[in-house]
């Protein structure tokens, strides 16, 4: 064999010797890899670790992961390492098909680009920006279940060579472990996120109905009155309120509402208004002052069109003097045990609260007699259905109202849990508020 054989045949041996070593490498990097992955569920510090182990191992300058933001669609760096790493992960964003991060999103296909140059497909700007100098990337896809979430590249080669098809084959199989832990550990965040609102929601739950009082110590041994209450919002919170406030020894006064909405943004509505209404009922007492720097304020303040149905009451427990004015809620019911009657409280109606201003209350008024009670709800009640889709209809509340019951607790109850027997294991679709008001 002649020397410059020999010298060859060493020579690719010695390559092989080499890549043998680089496989083994890589491939004791995968355990630690493995390791990495099960070893922290926080998406940063997760992608950055890997990232290390996957630059050692791909002997590359620096490297990169971007993932796809669902809500804009482009492509958002995550984590960077290199020289410019903490200024491109600040400032680099891409468009899917712009780049070769870009391209490899749009195509879901891995990219070795030994020059960046030659490439048309190489986006410049960053290098512009930072002063980098780019010269071969390898991109891969970040793939879970067939869908891509991003890529990430390794970009420039230490020794100064080119990426090749057996970087990339290496690579891509380093990106399947990476794609899929980077996916639980974004199911991870959701799920502690999602915990955290629940806790929150309780907490805003506890508070919302904090603000609706729950025992009523009204009666009197001349006048014995009595109230009772109940709100079962749709959600942990909701846009439902009642209340009932001694303006003076001699006179009370009661409201009902529905914010418009569900959730958060009606229960904070719906916080604030139950303040403003107490402050304002005691400066104005009469209904309709009352109703009306309300509806200003609620106008004046309104955001994203929101506002509220409301009915607001005042009685004069010596006269039973009922005054009440009606912003579009549905009409109390009034109940006179002595002749069976029942009656819907109609008149002084107007539009709902915080929808225009100034607009005009009427007011309307009617003298309650012992034994008769008043029945204000909220359209949860109506618009209670069962599975077949039936709603739970006013006669049917009416029914109720003319039963056995004995006491104020006693109908708010019968009314909850016929309501709750007409629905079932349907879903509860709004709020459902109840007072009772009455005249022993």
């Amino acid at each position: 064999m002649k020397q410059t054989e020999l010298k060859e045949l060493l020579e690719n041996q010695k390559q092989q010797i080499e890549d043998l070593k680089h496989r083994v490498s890589f491939y004791s990097s995968l355990i630690d890899v493995s390791i990495i992955l099960s070893s922290t569920f926080d998406l940063e510090e997760l992608i950055r670790r890997v990232m290390e182990t996957s630059q050692r191992v791909m002997n590359s300058g620096a490297s990169n992961v971007m993932l796809i933001n669902k809500e804009t669609g482009f492509l958002e760096c995550k984590v960077a390492l290199g020289e410019v790493g903490e200024q491109l992960k600040r400032d680099f964003t891409l468009e899917l098909g712009q780049g070769i991060a870009g391209w490899v999103a749009k195509h879901g296909e891995s990219l070795v680009v030994p020059d960046v140059r030659k490439d048309k497909r190489f986006y410049s700007g960053v290098d512009l920006q930072t002063g980098f100098v780019t010269k071969s990337i390898l991109a891969s896809p970040l793939i879970v279940q067939g869908k891509v979430i991003g890529v990430a590249e390794v970009i420039n080669r230490a020794d100064g060579k080119s990426f090749t098809e057996d970087d990339c084959k290496l690579f891509e199989t380093f990106c399947r472990g990476v794609a899929v832990s980077i996916q639980n550990a974004q199911m991870h965040k959701r799920l502690l996120d999602n915990q955290l609102m629940e806790q929150q929601l309780g907490m805003a739950s506890i508070i919302q109905q904090g603000f609706l009082p729950r025992n009523f110590s009204l009666s009197t041994p001349d006048k014995p009155f009595e109230i009772a209450a109940r709100n079962l919002p749709a959600s942990m919170v909701g846009g439902d309120l009642y209340d009932c406030i001694e303006l003076r020894k001699d006179l009370l006064g009661f409201t009902i509402g529905d914010v418009s909405g569900k959730g958060v943004p009606a229960a904070l509505y719906m916080a604030r208004l139950i303040s403003d209404f107490r402050f304002y009922a005691h400066q104005y007492e009469d209904p309709v002052p009352t109703m009306q720097i309300l509806n200003k304020m609620l106008a004046e303040r309104s955001q994203q069109g929101m506002f509220v149905t409301m009915v607001y009451l005042t009685l004069d427990i010596n006269r039973g003097l009922l005054r009440y004015v009606n912003g579009g809620h549905i009409p109390p019911l009034l109940y006179s045990r002595q002749l069976n009657e029942i009656t819907r409280l109609v008149g002084g109606e107007g539009i709902p609260l915080g929808i225009r201003t100034p607009t005009a209350f009427d007011e309307e008024k009617l003298n309650l007699k012992q034994g008769d009670t008043l029945v204000l709800f909220s359209d949860g009640i109506l618009d209670a259905k069962n599975s077949a889709g039936e709603h739970f209809d006013v006669k049917k509340l009416e029914r109720i109202i003319r039963g056995k019951w004995d006491t104020a607790e006693n109908l708010v109850s019968e009314i909850v849990d016929s309501v709750s027997s007409h629905t079932g294991k349907a879903r509860q679709f709004d709020d459902i508020t109840i007072l009772v008001l009455r005249w022993r």
